[in-house]
């Protein structure tokens, strides 16, 4: 009958809605950016990277384009664990937000005395959770950190104050078109510039179907501002 139809489809409505709205960082994380590995599954994007004309398998048993792709994967994979470890660490839970913003903030490492210590925030509604770790050390530990009460130098001191203040004014779309200022100003004026500092932000909103958008900034960006 109709009437069980109905009833049917509300079932798989509310079913659909639990799934999406249940999801964690981890599993989110790895949805909205499949695009890292995917890529590699398309030849000519390949042949930037390696000779596909060349055939041969290497130790792992994997041709150069396979293992080009399988890394990718894995290294998808291990970031949104480490983000995954992250929220647990701070004891949040993505399913409790309608809304927040992660901030990491790591060195480039173009330069010699190798910073692996990355650090950043989690910024809900109401509050901001600060973390650091280290790579470097023999067993990686997340910890506390007043991420923006210390910098290391004035230039970081702006970037993070100026993507603080728009988070925090929601103005995150801000940072959309300060990225592709930045990106414009890589391809063009700045090719030569070797960015020291990035910042990886993730802005995620349920009430936009689950909507996680993902921005890279740079120190340079600051650079670009002050300029003007």
């Amino acid at each position: 009958t109709l009437a069980y139809i109905m009833k049917k489809i509300t079932f798989l409505l509310i079913f659909i809605c639990s799934f999406a709205n249940g999801q964690n960082i981890k599993e989110l994380y790895t949805e909205k950016f499949e695009s890292d590995w995917k890529v590699y599954e398309d030849e000519n994007y390949v042949k930037k990277f390696i000779d596909t004309t060349v055939i041969y398998k290497l130790k792992s048993g994997r041709s150069p384009e396979q293992e080009l792709l399988y890394k990718a994967k894995e290294n998808l994979k291990k970031r949104a664990e480490k983000i995954s470890q992250i929220f647990s660490n701070l004891k949040l839970n993505l399913k409790e937000f309608d809304s927040l913003v992660f901030i990491e903030q790591r060195s480039t490492n173009v330069n010699l005395e190798y910073d692996f210590v990355k650090k950043g925030a989690i910024i809900t509604k109401d509050s901001i959770y600060g973390f650091t770790y280290d790579l470097n050390k023999e067993k990686v530990e997340i910890e506390k950190y007043d991420y923006f009460k210390s910098s290391e130098n004035e230039t970081i001191s702006q970037a993070k104050q100026i993507i603080g203040n728009l988070i925090l004014s929601a103005k995150t779309n801000y940072l959309d078109t300060i990225a592709k200022v930045e990106s414009d100003m890589f391809a063009g004026p700045l090719k030569d510039v070797r960015p020291e500092t990035e910042f990886e932000i993730l802005i995620y909103n349920k009430r936009k179907a689950n909507e996680l958008r993902r921005i890279y900034l740079h120190e340079t960006f600051v650079r670009i501002m002050n300029q003007k």
